[in-house]
């Protein structure tokens, strides 16, 4: 097994009790006048969707300023493994993405365990879904039609991801003579570092995938992240693709990007999702980072140092420049459109 970067060790030896929402993390990134465009160029609006028990589940759209008329929309789910996570936590990511063309976000805080447990979290990720695609006129306004439409998530929330991409497939589908048919077209998937499998045990791992995954180890396990089941999956459960998305049907999915770490304990989620993809004739792109680890502070830009970690992504690569960081952001979503972000796409 590899070793992690000496740049990320060194941080952590020196920073113990980083945490996954650090209170002052986003405050301290946007204190740095470097940053400050995150703030000021990006305009933001918190509000609720209703879920099917009524409970209001908190979303923040995020505009570019400059975007008059967004061609784009990413519904994003934040990391955090059900136990952990909100609005803040991928925040600055979140800004990043809003930054890099003419497209709209849309962070969902969906509820967490131990308060809510399969399948409140899933049901609260298609249910905001479901409503944006009702109301595209009144969440997005100014936006241009069709809108193409990426899903996105890290660690859990590209569990989430994964299954409503799903999802949105079929209802898109069955739903394509209504007016909100014609208003989106679902166009690629954003996975980062994501949750695909319960890949403790061989019994809940497709048979043909079984030889290939591996990271569901106690080498690569840690403290912070464990293969402890947080969402609450009953075994009967643990091979539907309404709980865990490598048992779906991957057919007609749109283009995926999928964002690996090589120390990681679900590094092989994302490997065997990928190959689920291609085996199904899907156009797939992943990335592994060398020495990266998944990292329990999901959103993290280290201000004050000589390196940071990027923000794209709940794993510790250490990149030496803002524009570096920015190549991977635009890399990721010029794919998922097939266009170049300023001279970036997924698929060159």
């Amino acid at each position: 097994m590899a070793s992690l970067l000496p740049e990320w060790t060194a941080f952590v030896a020196q920073h113990p009790s980083i945490s996954h929402d650090d209170p002052q993390r986003n405050g301290s990134f946007y204190a740095n006048p470097a940053n400050s465009e995150l703030l000021t160029k990006v305009h933001t609006n918190d509000t609720t969707v209703p879920g099917r028990d009524h409970h209001p589940i908190p979303i923040r759209v995020y505009t570019a300023k400059e975007t008059v008329a967004p061609r784009g929309l990413v519904v994003f789910f934040h990391s955090g493994g059900f136990v952990s996570g909100s609005l803040e936590t991928e925040d600055i990511f979140c800004r990043y993405m809003a930054l890099a063309g003419p497209l709209s976000i849309i962070s969902v805080e969906y509820r967490l365990s131990p308060e809510h447990v399969y399948p409140v979290p899933l049901n609260d990720a298609w249910d905001t879904l479901e409503y944006i695609l009702h109301n595209i006129a009144t969440v997005l306004p100014h936006s241009l039609r069709p809108l193409d439409l990426i899903i996105a998530g890290t660690s859990s929330g590209g569990q989430l991801a994964g299954i409503v991409s799903q999802q949105a497939r079929v209802w898109l589908d069955e739903n394509a003579n209504e007016s909100f048919g014609h208003d989106v077209k679902l166009t690629g998937v954003l996975l980062r570092a994501p949750v695909t499998v319960r890949g403790d045990d061989p019994r809940w791992i497709p048979s043909r995938y079984q030889d290939l995954h591996h990271s569901w180890s106690a080498e690569l396990e840690t403290l912070r992240l464990d293969r402890a089941d947080a969402l609450g999956v009953p075994v009967t459960e643990r091979c539907s693709p309404k709980a865990y998305p490598l048992w779906g049907k991957f057919e007609n999915l749109p283009r995926t990007y999928i964002q690996l770490c090589d120390i990681d304990i679900l590094r092989d989620d994302g490997v065997c999702y990928a190959q689920a993809l291609s085996d199904a004739g899907v156009e797939v792109r992943q990335s592994l980072y060398k020495a990266g680890t998944l990292l329990m502070n999901s959103n993290s830009i280290l201000t004050g140092h000589r390196v940071y970690l990027t923000s794209f992504g709940y794993m510790a690569r250490i990149y030496k420049s803002q524009r570096q960081h920015r190549r991977m952001l635009y890399k990721g979503l010029g794919g998922c459109w097939g266009w170049k972000y300023k001279g970036y796409c997924m698929f060159l």
